[in-house]
């Protein structure tokens, strides 16, 4: 899974996975600092400059500019801006390296700017390096106030014959689309961090440097807490089903308990309205696991193409089709005309379980993701999947090679998941053994669904539906059940994202 481009959440998720990996955040920034400044002495070399000037922002790509300062101060004449109170640097790394630089006052100049007219009052000439190290990846939409004047001064030094660097990105580029802000720095050159911007080009950013940081390959192709950053922020006013309308259809006339699970599921992952669709004979029995799930029936011992709720469909924002379904030959007609319904309109669809032995994988589309274990999987494809972790790279050739051509997101459980589209892959490492227990793949199923509502992209709602039930899995372990496991997940989710904005 070779990519040379990267998008800024795909960065995002890389460097938080590895600090889970034990690579912490200071650690990359430290390692993009020094690069930057040995970049930066390479240009200075070229163009014999005699004073390197560089504007900070308080966030992460500030920070970065922090270190190169430092690194710099023994070879030229550096000074270091700081745009705005450092009081209102929020990120833990950029804050600890503003504190260094205060303690080296006699090798750097150092100073914050509460006023952009005060930048006016620094000399530069054609000996000057500016280094834009205000935004980086961090700004979208128009740039107004103190920060537009910044942005216009650092590209009025350009008249004055200064060279401009940018810091991974140019300020006011946005850095997923290479759009341009209302203003935005002209730089000469910039100097990215571990891959190129998928945005960014040499007619946005002049002559492109790739710096590598440290960040291990593992970072992006093993899950982590990371990947929660897909996730769209919770809305602060919001009515019932706003944060999640789920359909679960499931169960017959054996099973009541899988579509309950994958019910709870979709609810501890923040769904709010979640209903079942299963027979009459058994929901009665759903219905006594908790009232928080709306439970609708139909009158058959299993699905029919009668008994299909289209309305209902239509309406749901993701639909979880399989848990305890049954696998009657009046279902899979059922099941056919489910996966027509929702590729014509578009809807979600999680197929876990019984359900995929109904499919035709022809019907599938870009918005399913599939669950199923190594036995469905067989069924599915026709491979056998090897066991056992000496021969997992063996596994996930084989996964990787049954799915490459397959539109939907594929969530192969085992010790370890696979999770693949098309050539993307990662790898879910979380989870325990005793997860091999009837029931926690119901779960998983409602999560995956729950998640699909609150990311545009379903790759990751399958991503982080696997990190989140192995974690929960993890806590649980001590006196393992599956209603254990669901009142662990929030628990887990709490951490991982605590885990995230510890930087």
């Amino acid at each position: 899974m070779v990519n040379d481009l990267i998008s800024t959440l795909e960065m995002s998720i890389a460097d938080v996975n590895a600090d889970y990996l034990g690579v912490k955040r200071i650690i990359l920034m430290e390692n993009a600092g020094r690069g930057l400044a040995e970049f930066i002495w390479e240009i200075c070399n070229e163009k014999y400059c005699s004073s390197i000037v560089i504007i900070a922002g308080k966030g992460g790509n500030g920070g970065d500019g922090m270190v190169a300062a430092r690194h710099l101060a023994n070879k030229a004449k550096v000074s270091l801006y700081l745009v705005g109170a450092k009081e209102d640097i929020k990120k833990d790394s950029t804050r600890k390296n503003w504190k260094i630089l205060e303690n080296l006052s006699h090798s750097i100049n150092v100073k914050e700017v509460s006023d952009p007219v005060d930048l006016n009052k620094i000399n530069i000439s054609k000996k000057t390096i500016i280094v834009d190290a205000l935004f980086g990846t961090g700004v979208r939409g128009e740039i107004t106030g103190h920060y537009s004047k910044v942005i216009s001064y650092i590209n009025s030094c350009e008249t004055k014959g200064a060279i401009i660097i940018c810091v991974d990105t140019p300020s006011g580029i946005n850095p997923n689309t290479g759009q341009k802000a209302n203003i935005f720095v002209k730089g000469h050159y910039t100097a990215v961090f571990h891959k190129q911007k998928q945005g960014l080009t040499a007619e946005n950013s002049g002559k492109i440097k790739v710096i590598s940081i440290g960040i291990p390959p593992e970072a992006e192709f093993i899950v982590g807490p990371g990947d929660l950053l897909a996730l769209s922020n919770k809305k602060k006013w919001v009515k019932k089903g706003d944060q999640g309308k789920i359909l679960v259809i499931g169960g017959n006339e054996k099973y009541s308990g899988a579509p309950a699970l994958a019910a709870m599921g979709a609810l501890q992952a923040g769904s709010d309205l979640v209903t079942i669709i299963a027979p009459k004979h058994v929901s009665h029995a759903i219905r006594s696991y908790t009232p928080e799930f709306i439970v609708d029936s139909y009158p058959s011992s299993h699905l029919t193409t009668e008994s299909l709720p289209f309305q209902q469909m239509k309406e749901t924002d993701s639909i979880v089709l399989g848990p305890g379904l049954g696998r009657h030959p009046d279902t899979q007609k059922a099941v056919d005309k489910i996966l027509k319904f929702t590729k014509t309109h578009d809807i979600p669809l999680v197929i876990d379980a019984d359900a995929l032995h109904l499919i035709n994988r022809s019907q599938l589309y870009s918005k399913v993701i599939l669950t199923p274990h190594a036995g469905e999987f067989a069924v599915l494809t026709g491979i056998t999947l090897p066991s056992g972790f000496s021969s997992f790279s063996e596994r996930l050739n084989a996964v990787l090679k049954a799915t490459k051509d397959s539109p939907a997101v594929w969530l192969v459980k085992g010790p370890w998941d696979i999770i693949s589209r098309s050539e993307k892959y990662k790898i879910n490492k979380s989870g325990v053994p005793e997860m091999s227990r009837g029931g926690t793949g119901d779960i998983l199923a409602g999560l995956t669904a729950g998640f699909a509502t609150k990311t545009k992209n379903l790759f990751y709602a399958a991503t982080i539906s696997a990190f989140i039930n192995g974690k929960a899995g993890e806590l649980s372990r001590r006196d393992f059940s599956t209603s254990n496991l669901l009142t662990k997940i929030p628990e887990a989710l709490q951490s991982s994202w605590n885990f995230i904005s510890e930087d």
